[in-house]
C-alpha cells in the first residue's frame, strides 16, 4: 500500500502565479522526486491511520473498502498525483475521519511545487452512502470510470435509503486544485458526494481553485457549516438528485476572467429530468456570501450565468444570503414548484431575476427579498471596497440596507439578525483569523 517515494533533485524555479483552465492548461512542470512523501494506491483494505509528521501522495484512484476507515489526523498534507489522476473514494459503508482544527487544518493539495500548482493537478475527494437518491439505488459517481464491485456506488442498493447513514466526519478540511475533465460532462469535482446521510459531519471546509465544481450532492440528507468557495471555474454548490440537507453559512468568491464553457454559476440546483422521479431535490441554503464575478470587476467571462440557477424540478430553498455580482441574480428555469428564494440582498447584478423553461418567479419573490441596483459596494453593503485577493465580506455598520435586517429563520440552528454569512464581525464559528483559512495556494509552502 505504502513505500517512499524516490525522485529526482528539485531545480531551482522562480516562483510565478498560474492561472489555467480547462481547454487550454498551463503545463505543470515535474516537481522533481521527494523522497519524504509516503505513496498512498489501490484498495485501502483494513483500518488506516495516517501520521502527521509524513507528508502522502496519493496515487491513481484510491478507494477504501467498506467497512473500513482512513482517519488522518490534524495538521496532515497529502499531495494529488497529476499524472494519474489522484483520487480518495470512500466507498458505501466505509468511512473518512478527518478532523483538523481552526489553527491546524487538514490540507488536501497539488503535489506541484509552491509557484506552479494548477487548477486540476489532481482528481478530489468522493464520498459515497446509502441515503436517498432519486436516480437508480446503485449509481456510479460522476467522474468514475471503469469501476468495479462497490467502487464508487452510491444510493440505498437493494435496500431502504439509510439517511442518517454515517460515513464519518471532517472538519478544518482544505482542498486545493482538484477536478479534472475524464471527458465532457465527466467531471471529477473537488468534493463529491453521493446519497451521504446526516450522521456525517462535513463543517469548515474550504474548497480553492476548483477545476470543475467545488462542491456537488448526487441525494443525500447530510449538513453543512462554514464552507468555502474561492476561484472556482464551474459551479461552486451544485445539487441534484434529490440531495435534501441543509448547509449554513458559506462564501463564495469568484474570479471575473475564470469561467466554464458550459456555464458558471454559484448555485446550481437540479433534481431529475423526470418529474416523476421523486423525491426532488430539496436542499436548504442559508446565510451564504456570494461575491461575484462583478463585484470585483464590471468586466467579466462571457461564461458567467445566474448566481442563483434553479432547474429540472429542484425545490431549492435559498434563504438570508446575499447573491452580488452576477449578470443574473436568480434564474427560475424549469423549476419545481416548491423552488424559493426568500429574504436574500441581490445587488450589483445586471438583472436581479430571470425566468425560463416554464418557470415563473414565486409569488411574492419581490417583496419577500431585498432587490438593489447596479450600486456602491463599499457604502451600501460591505464595510471596506472588497478585494478577490483578500476578500473582507464583513458588512457595513452603518448601511441602511443591514440595519433593516433579516427575516427569522427555521429549521436551522441559529438566526441571524444580518443577511449572508457575516454580520459586522464574523461569527466565531468562522474562525476568520485561524490557519485554516488560505487565499494564497498558489504559493503557500507545504
Amino acid at each position: 500500500m505504502f513505500k517512499n517515494l524516490n525522485r529526482f533533485a528539485l531545480m531551482a524555479m522562480m516562483a510565478v502565479a498560474v492561472v489555467a483552465c480547462k481547454d487550454e492548461p498551463t503545463p505543470t512542470p515535474d516537481p522533481g522526486p521527494d523522497n519524504s512523501l509516503v505513496r498512498i494506491e489501490g484498495e485501502i483494505t483494513s483500518n488506516l491511520t495516517l501520521d502527521a509528521s509524513k507528508k502522502y501522495l496519493l496515487v491513481g484512484k484510491v478507494f477504501v473498502q467498506a467497512p473500513n476507515t482512513i482517519t488522518i489526523p490534524a495538521g496532515t498534507v497529502i499531495f494529488g498525483d497529476k499524472d494519474t489522476k489522484a483520487a480518495l473514494i470512500i466507498n458505501r459503508g466505509a468511512r473518512i475521519v478527518a478532523n483538523g482544527t481552526a489553527s491546524n487544518p487538514i490540507v488536501f493539495t497539488s503535489e506541484a511545487p509552491a509557484g506552479f500548482r494548477n487548477r486540476g493537478d489532481w482528481g478530489g475527494i468522493v464520498i459515497c452512502g446509502n441515503a436517498l437518491t432519486n436516480g437508480n439505488a446503485n449509481s456510479t459517481i460522476e467522474g468514475i470510470a471503469a469501476s468495479t464491485g462497490e467502487n464508487g456506488v452510491y444510493g440505498p442498493g437493494s435496500g431502504a435509503a439509510i439517511n442518517d447513514q454515517n460515513s464519518g466526519s471532517m472538519r478544518f478540511v482544505r482542498i486545493e486544485f482538484a477536478g479534472v475533465e475524464l471527458s465532457p460532462d465527466n467531471e471529477l469535482n473537488s468534493l463529491t458526494m453521493g446519497s451521504v446521510g446526516s450522521g456525517t459531519v462535513m463543517d469548515n471546509i474550504m474548497i480553492s481553485y476548483a477545476n470543475d465544481d467545488a462542491y456537488e450532492w448526487f441525494g443525500g440528507t447530510n449538513n453543512h457549516n462554514y464552507l468555502i468557495a474561492y476561484s472556482t471555474w464551474d459551479d461552486d454548490f451544485d445539487s441534484d438528485r434529490g440531495y435534501a440537507g441543509k448547509v449554513q453559512f458559506g462564501l463564495v468568491v469568484r474570479d471575473a476572467n475564470i469561467a466554464d464553457k458550459s456555464g458558471s454559476r454559484a448555485f446550481e440546483a437540479s433534481s431529475n429530468s423526470n418529474a416523476t422521479a421523486t423525491p426532488h431535490s430539496l436542499a436548504e441554503f442559508a446565510n451564504v456570501t456570494v461575491m461575484g464575478p462583478r463585484v470585483f470587476n464590471t468586466t467579466i467571462n462571457a461564461n458567467y450565468q445566474a448566481g442563483v440557477e434553479i432547474n429540472s424540478n429542484s425545490a431549492i430553498k435559498v434563504r438570508n444570503s446575499i447573491v452580488a455580482g452576477w449578470a443574473t441574480g436568480a434564474r427560475f428555469n424549469g423549476s419545481g414548484a416548491d423552488a424559493n428564494i426568500t429574504g436574500t440582498l441581490f445587488f450589483r447584478n445586471t438583472a436581479n431575476s430571470a425566468t425560463s423553461g416554464g418557470a415563473s418567479l414565486p409569488a411574492n419573490y419581490a417583496t419577500n427579498n431585498v432587490l438593489l441596483g447596479d450600486s456602491s459596494i463599499a457604502s451600501t453593503v460591505w464595510a471596506s471596497a472588497p478585494s478577490f485577493a483578500t476578500p473582507n465580506p464583513l458588512l457595513s455598520a452603518g448601511s441602511g440596507v443591514i440595519a433593516t435586517g433579516a427575516p427569522a429563520l427555521t429549521g436551522f440552528p441559529v438566526s441571524p439578525a444580518y443577511h449572508g454569512a457575516f454580520g459586522t464581525t464574523a461569527d466565531a464559528g468562522w474562525n476568520w483569523s485561524s490557519g485554516w483559512i488560505e487565499w494564497n495556494p498558489i504559493t503557500k509552502a507545504y
